[in-house]
Order: structure tokens, then C-alpha cells, then sequence
């Protein structure tokens, strides 16, 4: 309960202010671990969640892989991550952030939680189709993060 309403204050208000999440957003979680994202954002009215991970966690979160997203291009409003090591720690992360952003619609958003160390513009420049609308330290858990919010503009790529 503690990291839902921490995710609620620190997480989606921001998102919610940017109206880049509503109750009617289609949200993927990446890294989704056990599924407390997905318990926050239904929480907070979002009812049309999915959440995925390397391994199944029934109910809340199947397993798929990030770096190949069983999803259609654009199905998602909101893409998000409150696993710091979700990108940071992937074999291919670049790979990972192309597939976010062709699962994304254009105008949604991907938001990622990332180690409060790593270069914010270096995280942002595997997102080749999104820009960075909002930054901010936030605490999960005990743990202090840094979050990205970017929004995707749109453009097609020919990275795939």
C-alpha cells in the first residue's frame, strides 16, 4: 500500500498534470514485477492496465519479452516503468526503447523510473521518436530514483 500511494503522489500526479494519464489511458507496465504499479494505477480509476515481465506473476502481470512486444504499434497510451533497473539493466536497452515506443501512440507517453546517476540525456537518446516533458527525484520504496516522463511525437522509424 505504501508504494501504490507513493506511485500515486510521485509517479502519475505528474502524469495526471500533463494529462498524459487518465481513466480512460491504456497503460502497459514494463518490468512489472509483481504487479504494485498495476494495483496503483487501478487504484487511481485506470482500469484498461497490462502488465509484463520476464516471468509470469497471475493474476496481475504475464510474461513477455520488452525487447519484443506481442502488442500492435500505437496500442498503448502510457507506457511505464517503476523498475529503476527496467532499461538501465537490459541486454539491449536501445532495443527495448524502440519497442516502447512503437507500442506507444503518438502524443502518449513513456514514463521510466531510472537510477538517479545515470545521465538523463543518455537514457533519453535511446528514444529516438519521444522527448523528455518532465524530470523529477522521487523515492519508491525506499529507494530514490530519477523519473523520466517523455512523450512521443509521432514520427516513424526506421530503426526496427
Amino acid at each position: 500500500r505504501r508504494r501504490s500511494a507513493a506511485l500515486a503522489s510521485s509517479a502519475f500526479a505528474p502524469l495526471c498534470g500533463l494529462r498524459l494519464l487518465a481513466g480512460s489511458s491504456r497503460v502497459l507496465c514494463l518490468a512489472a514485477g509483481a504487479g504494485h504499479a498495476i494495483d496503483a494505477l487501478h487504484a487511481e480509476g485506470v482500469s484498461d492496465v497490462t502488465g509484463i515481465d520476464l516471468v509470469d506473476f497471475p493474476p496481475l502481470v504475464r510474461r513477455a519479452d520488452p525487447h519484443h512486444l506481442p502488442f500492435s504499434d500505437g496500442a498503448f497510451d502510457l507506457i511505464f516503468s517503476d523498475d529503476p533497473s527496467g532499461i538501465s539493466g537490459a541486454l539491449f536497452p536501445s532495443q527495448i526503447a524502440a519497442e516502447a515506443e512503437r507500442a506507444v501512440r503518438s502524443g502518449g507517453a513513456i514514463a521510466l523510473a531510472v537510477d538517479r546517476h545515470l545521465d538523463p540525456a543518455a537514457v533519453a537518446a535511446l528514444f529516438k521518436r519521444s522527448r523528455i516533458v518532465d524530470m523529477r527525484d522521487i523515492t519508491f520504496g525506499g529507494s530514490q530514483v530519477r523519473m523520466l516522463i517523455l512523450q512521443s511525437n509521432g514520427t516513424t522509424s526506421n530503426s526496427h
